[in-house]
């Protein structure tokens, strides 16, 4: 398994958008679609926002600990 590839096996959405979507509030196809989803480095650690309902949901206190970070680009083959 590459790390730097999506291996990600449940997604982080907003409870929000969630219970909209599942309501069937919106046209869109899959709750990845509908979500509107920012993430990044905070001065503490790692945050996930959601900018439909400008609300946080999730952050990741790194408690002062540098961990390791890899912001490389890989791009999949197709036959990956």
């Amino acid at each position: 398994m590459n790390p730097l590839l999506n291996n990600i096996n449940e997604y982080l959405v907003c409870s929000e958008c969630q219970k909209e979507f599942e309501s069937g509030m919106t046209d869109f196809g899959t709750l990845k679609e509908y979500s509107k989803i920012d993430a990044g480095f905070t001065n503490e650690g790692f945050q996930i926002w959601c900018r439909r309902h400008d609300h946080n949901v999730c952050y990741i206190n790194f408690e002062g600990n540098e961990l390791s970070t890899d912001l490389r680009c890989i791009i999949a083959s197709s036959s990956d």
